[in-house]
C-alpha cells in the first residue's frame, strides 16, 4: 500500500513526556534520577511544524479539509495531525477538565480509523504509539498496555520499539502485572546500549522478580546493578560505599541495597544470606550485603533477626578482618533491642574468640581497635556477672566466679591497665562472694602489700583480715584453731602497716572474737576489755561488740549472774529498733533462765520459780517467757501452790492464746483447779482440752468425760450440753456414752422437756440395739428402763383420748394408740429383766383396764329414751367387758411370778388393781389360802 503522506506536525514528540505520572511512580521510588534525552540516533524525534498562534483554529482547519472530501493520503494525513494536535493541546492542558476525555477519545476513534483503513502501513508503528499515549491519558491503561504490544509485535524494528516495551513495562507494573512486565523490562536490557532505559529497566527488572517473590532472581538483577555502580574494593559501612557513588546514582544504589536487603529477610535473613552467596559466590562489596541486611532489620526494630544477620557473616567468614567488627554489630544490636542476657553471651563470644590467645589471631597481635572492645566487654562482663551474683548470693555463686575469670584475665591482658588495683580489689570481692575465701583473701593481701602505697591499700588490708576470718568459719573443725590465729595474724599485719586505720578497734574487737570461738574465753574477756578500756574514742557499737564478746564468754563459763550483767550492758548500747536487741534480749533471758535451771538443779523449787518467773521481767518480750512462766507454774505445781500456779497459767493463756504450750498449759491448770476442788475451772479447761484436735482421740475423749463429770459435779448449767458433746462425738465406748445418755435423760426430766427425754430414751435403746459385743448387763437394762418409760410415755398418750361421738372413729384411734403403747410395753418385756417386766406387765393391765373404763364412760347419743339410754349402757358393758378381762389376766400373769420368788411393787399394785377387778375371787381367800392359790 503507498505510503501516507507525512505533512510537517507543529510538536516534537519527546518519549519522556509522553510518559504520565502512574508510570512514573510505578516502581519505588528512585529519588532525583537524572535522565537525559534519547539520542537522536536511538529514539528519533520526529518534527512538525510550529503549532499556529491558534491551535483551535487549527483543529478547525483540519475539520473543514476534512469535510472537503480530500484525496485518501490528504485524508489520512489531516486525521493524524488532528489526533496528534488534539492529544498535544490536552497534554499542554494536563488533561484535567471535563472535556478531555471526550476530545481523548475523538482522538483514539481517529486513530482506530487510520489502522483500520491502512492496517499494513510502515508508519503504524508512529499511530500506535501515539493512540496508546491518548489511552494512557485517558485513563485505559489497559487498552494502552494493549497497544504498545500491538506496536512491538507488528513493528519490532521500529525506532519507537524500545521505548514501547518500557512504558508497556511501566504500565503492566504500575497495574502489578509483574510477571508480564518483568519479560518486557528484560526486552529493553537486552538492547543494552542502543536505549538510553538500560538501567532504569535493569532496576524495575529486578522490583519486579522481587514483587513476584522471586527473591533469588532479584539478588541477582540488583547484586549485578551495584556491581556496576560501586566503586573497585570491598566495602563494609553503607555510607562509605555510597560516598564513592555519582550524586545521579546515589539513590539507586541506596534502594538496591534496601532490595537486597529485602529479599534476603523474606528468604530467611542471616541464613538466607549465606546461602545464596554460597551458591553464587561473593561479589567484591559481600560485607556490604551483611550490613545493609542488618541496617535494614534494625529500622524494622528486628533485633534478633539482625543481630542473627551479622552472626551469619562471622559463621561464613569466620577469620575475616572484618569478622570482629560484625561481632561488635551482634552485640549493638541486642542492646538496642534491650536483650541483656543475649549482650551478655555475645560479649562472651568476642572477648573468647578474639582473645590475644585465641586461634583467630594465628600468631599476629590484635589490633588497637580490637584491644580496645576486648577491654570494654572484659571488664562489662566481670561487673554484670559480679552484679548478678548479687542479686542472690547463694544461688548465683558460680556467677562470681565467673566475674573473677574476667577480672584475671583482665590484669593478664592489660597488667598496665591503669586501674589494675582496683581490678585486683575487685577479684578479691568476686572471689570471696563466690566462696573462694582463702583465694579472696590472698588477692587482698595482694592487693595490700604488693603495690606502691595507693587509695585503697588499706581497705584491702582490711578486707584480707575479714576473709581470713572467714576462712576460719568456713574451713572442717580440725582445721578452725589454725585458720583463726591464721586471721589473727592477719590482724596484727593490719594493725602494724596501717595503725591509724579507723577500723582497728573493730579488728582487736574480731581478735576477742576470734578468741571466743577458740574457746580461750578468759583470754576473750581479757582482750575484749582492751576494748572498753580503751583511752582512745571507740564508737559505741564497737564497746557494745565488746560487751557481746565478754557475755558470751561469762555465758560460756556458767557465770551466768555475770553473763546476765554484761548482756544488759550490751543492751543499753544497743539501739531500740536495731535488729540485734531481740537476741541480747534473748541471752538476758537465757541467763536468767539458766540461773532458774540451776536452782531447780539444785532443789530450790521457790527459787527456781521465783528466777523462771522473772525471765519476763527482766527480758520482756523474749521468746523463751513463755517456756520460762510454764516451769515456773511447773514448779508451783510441785509445790503444791496451785493457786499461785493457777495464776501463772491463767496468765500464760491470755498472754499467748496461740502458744504451741498452751494444750499442755490447759492440761495443767485443769489438774490444779480439780486438785484445788474448783470443778466449775477444771471442767472449763478439759473442755477446751476436748474440743482440740491436735490432741489424740483418748486424750480428748477423757477430758470430754471429765469435763461433763465436772460440770456435773459443780451443778452448772453447761452440764447437758457437756453430756451431748460426748454422746455426739465419743459413742464409744458404749457404757459411758450410756451414762451420759441416762444423765441427760434425767435433766429432760427435770427440765420437763418430755421431747428431749423420749428422744434420749430412743438414743439408749437404740445404742444398746447396735452395741453388738459392746453390751453387758448394765446397758441392756439400762436399755430396758429406757424402753418401760418409753412405753409408759406411750400409755400415757393411749389414756388421754377419750372415747367421744361418733364412737366408732373415736374407738379406732384409741385402739390405735393403745395397740402403739402395747408394742411398746412388749418391748420392753423383752429384755427379761424381772423388775421390768412385772412393771412393763402391769402398764399393759393398766391399758386394758382403761379402754374398758373408757368404754364406759364414753359419751351417750342424745334424745335417747330412758329405756334407748339402758340398752345403750347394757351394749357398753357388753364391750367394755372382754377389756377387763384382758386386765385381769394381765395382772394375773404378774401374781403367777410370786411362784418364781419374784415379788416387788408391780406385783403388789398388780394385785392391788385384782382387788377392785374381782373382789370376789381376792376380796376373800380362805383361812391358809396364799394368793397364788387361787390362780390354780
Amino acid at each position: 500500500m503507498t505510503s501516507i503522506k507525512r505533512l510537517p506536525l507543529a510538536l516534537s514528540l519527546v518519549l519522556a513526556a509522553c510518559t504520565p505520572a502512574v508510570i512514573k511512580n510505578a516502581a519505588p521510588p528512585i529519588q532525583d534520577i537524572e535522565r537525559k534525552a534519547p539520542d537522536d540516533k536511538v529514539l528519533p524525534i520526529i518534527p512538525s511544524q510550529p503549532i499556529a498562534a491558534d491551535p483551535q483554529k487549527a483543529l478547525d482547519n483540519y475539520r473543514k479539509l476534512l469535510e472537503l472530501s480530500p484525496d485518501p493520503e490528504t485524508k489520512a494525513e489531516s486525521m493524524r495531525r488532528l489526533a496528534d494536535l488534539q492529544v498535544q493541546i490536552e497534554d499542554a492542558k494536563g488533561n484535567d477538565d471535563a472535556g478531555s476525555g471526550k476530545t481523548l477519545q475523538e482522538s483514539i476513534k481517529l486513530y482506530n480509523d487510520l489502522l483500520y483503513a491502512h492496517p499494513e502501513d510502515k508508519h503504524n508503528d508512529r499511530i500506535f504509539y501515539q493512540m496508546a499515549r491518548a489511552q494512557q491519558n485517558s485513563g485505559e491503561v489497559d487498552a494502552a498496555i494493549d497497544t504498545l504490544q500491538r506496536l512491538t509485535q507488528r513493528h519490532p524494528d521500529s525506532n519507537l520499539a524500545g521505548d514501547a516495551h518500557f512504558r508497556r513495562a511501566e504500565l503492566l507494573f504500575s497495574r502489578r502485572r509483574y510477571a508480564e512486565a518483568e519479560p518486557e523490562y528484560k526486552t529493553v536490557m537486552d538492547l543494552g546500549d542502543k536505549t538510553p532505559f538500560f538501567e532504569n529497566a535493569q532496576y524495575k527488572y529486578g522490583w519486579s522478580r522481587y514483587k513476584q517473590q522471586n527473591y533469588d532472581g532479584a539478588l541477582d538483577v540488583f547484586i549485578a546493578l551495584l556491581d556496576r555502580d560501586l566503586p573497585q574494593g570491598e566495602f563494609y559501612g553503607t555510607e562509605d560505599a555510597l560516598k564513592g557513588v555519582a550524586k545521579a546514582r546515589s539513590d539507586m544504589v541506596r534502594d538496591s541495597l534496601r532490595v537486597i536487603s529485602l529479599s534476603l529477610t523474606a528468604e530467611g535473613g542471616g541464613k538466607a544470606a549465606n546461602d545464596y552467596l554460597a551458591k553464587k559466590g561473593d561479589p567484591r562489596f559481600f560485607p556490604l550485603i551483611y550490613t545493609a541486611l542488618g541496617e535494614s532489620l534494625l529500622d524494622k526494630q528486628r533485633y534478633s533477626d539482625a543481630a542473627d544477620a551479622y552472626a551469619a557473616f562471622i559463621e561464613r567468614h569466620p577469620t575475616h578482618v572484618r569478622a570482629p567488627d560484625f561481632q561488635e554489630r551482634v552485640i549493638n544490636a541486642y542492646a538496642d533491642g534491650g536483650f541483656n542476657d543475649l549482650v551478655v553471651r555475645e560479649k562472651e563470644r568476642y572477648a573468647s574468640t578474639y582473645d590475644p590467645a585465641a586461634p583467630y589471631w594465628a600468631g599476629k597481635s590484635p589490633t588497637p581497635e580490637v584491644l580496645t572492645a576486648l577491654r570494654k566487654h572484659m571488664g562489662d562482663l566481670a561487673k554484670y556477672y559480679q552484679a548478678r551474683g548479687q542479686q542472690d548470693k547463694d544461688k548465683n555463686k558460680d556467677d562470681f566466679l565467673t566475674a573473677a575469670k574476667w577480672y584475671r584475665r583482665t590484669m593478664e591482658v592489660f597488667p598496665k591497665d591503669p586501674e589494675i588495683t582496683d581490678l585486683n580489689f575487685m577479684l578479691g570481692d568476686a572471689l570471696l562472694d563466690g566462696g573462694k575465701t582463702l583465694e579472696a583473701a590472698q588477692e587482698y593481701s595482694k592487693t595490700a602489700y604488693d603495690y606502691p602505697l595507693h587509695p585503697k591499700a588499706a581497705d584491702a588490708g582490711y578486707a584480707a583480715v575479714l576473709a581470713y576470718e572467714k576462712v576460719a568459719k568456713d574451713v572442717p573443725a580440725e582445721q578452725r584453731p589454725a585458720a583463726l590465729r591464721q586471721a589473727i595474724d592477719a590482724g596484727v599485719k593490719f594493725a602494724d602497716k596501717f595503725p591509724g586505720h579507723p577500723e582497728l578497734m573493730p579488728v582487736i574487737t574480731r581478735m576477742a572474737e576470734d578468741l571466743y570461738e577458740l574457746k580461750a574465753y578468759d583470754e576473750a574477756i581479757k582482750v575484749a576489755s582492751r576494748v572498753l578500756k580503751s583511752p582512745r574514742a571507740v564508737a559505741y557499737q564497737l564497746r557494745r561488740s565488746a560487751w557481746g564478746v565478754t557475755a558470751d564468754s561469762q555465758f560460756a563459763l556458767q557465770h551466768y549472774p555475770e553473763a546476765e550483767t554484761a548482756y544488759t550492758e550490751e543492751l543499753k548500747l544497743t539501739a531500740k529498733d536495731s535488729a540485734s536487741r531481740p537476741e541480747i534480749i534473748e541471752q538476758i533471758a537465757a541467763s536468767v533462765y539458766k540461773q532458774g535451771e540451776a536452782a531447780r538443779s539444785a532443789g530450790n523449787l521457790r527459787a527456781a520459780a521465783q528466777q523462771f518467773l522473772r525471765v519476763a521481767q527482766a527480758a520482756p518480750g523474749s521468746k523463751i517467757v513463755p517456756t520460762a512462766q510454764y516451769d515456773g507454774a511447773a514448779a508451783l505445781i510441785q509445790l503444791e501452790d496451785w493457786p499461785a500456779a493457777e495464776q501463772v497459767l491463767e496468765s500464760f493463756r491470755t498472754s499467748y492464746p496461740a502458744h504451741a504450750m498452751l494444750a499442755d498449759v490447759d492440761k495443767k491448770l485443769a489438774v490444779a483447779y480439780q486438785k484445788d476442788n474448783k470443778p466449775l475451772q477444771s471442767a472449763q479447761a478439759y473442755q477446751r482440752i476436748a474440743a482440740r484436735l491436735s490432741e489424740t482421740p483418748d486424750t480428748r475423749r477423757e477430758a470430754a468425760w471429765l469435763a461433763a463429770t465436772l460440770y456435773d459435779q459443780a451443778k452448772a448449767p453447761q452440764t447437758a450440753q457437756a453430756y451431748e458433746d460426748y454422746v455426739n462425738n465419743f459413742p464409744r465406748p458404749l457404757a459411758r456414752a450410756m451414762e451420759a445418755r441416762a444423765r441427760l435423760v434425767d435433766f429432760s426430766r427435770e427440765r420437763g422437756d418430755i421431747g428431749k427425754q423420749t428422744y434420749w430414751l430412743r438414743q439408749i435403746v437404740a445404742a444398746d440395739d447396735n452395741a453388738g459385743a459392746e453390751r453387758t448387763d448394765k446397758t441392756h437394762l439400762q436399755a430396758a428402763r429406757a424402753a418401760l418409760d418409753l412405753a409408759r410415755f406411750a400409755a400415757a398418750d393411749a389414756r388421754q383420748l377419750r372415747l367421744t361421738l361418733p364412737l366408732d372413729r373415736s374407738v379406732a384411734r384409741k385402739k390405735a394408740a393403745m395397740q402403739t403403747a402395747i408394742d411398746a410395753v412388749n418391748k420392753a418385756a423383752s429384755y427379761g429383766y424381772g423388775e421390768v417386766t412385772t412393771a412393763a406387765t402391769y402398764e399393759l393391765g393398766a391399758l386394758y383396764q382403761d379402754f374398758g373404763k373408757a368404754m364406759l364412760d364414753s359419751d351417750r347419743p342424745a334424745k335417747l329414751s330412758a329405756l334407748e339410754l339402758e340398752q345403750y349402757n347394757l351394749l357398753l358393758e357388753e364391750q367394755a367387758e372382754p377389756f377387763e378381762e384382758k386386765a385381769i389376766d394381765t395382772y394375773e400373769t404378774n401374781l403367777k411370778r410370786i411362784r418364781q420368788n419374784v415379788y416387788d411393787d408391780w406385783v403388789a399394785k398388780s394385785y392391788a388393781e385384782l382387788l377392785k377387778l374381782a373382789p370376789a375371787k381376792y376380796g376373800k381367800t380362805e383361812k391358809g389360802e396364799t394368793i397364788y392359790e387361787t390362780l390354780q
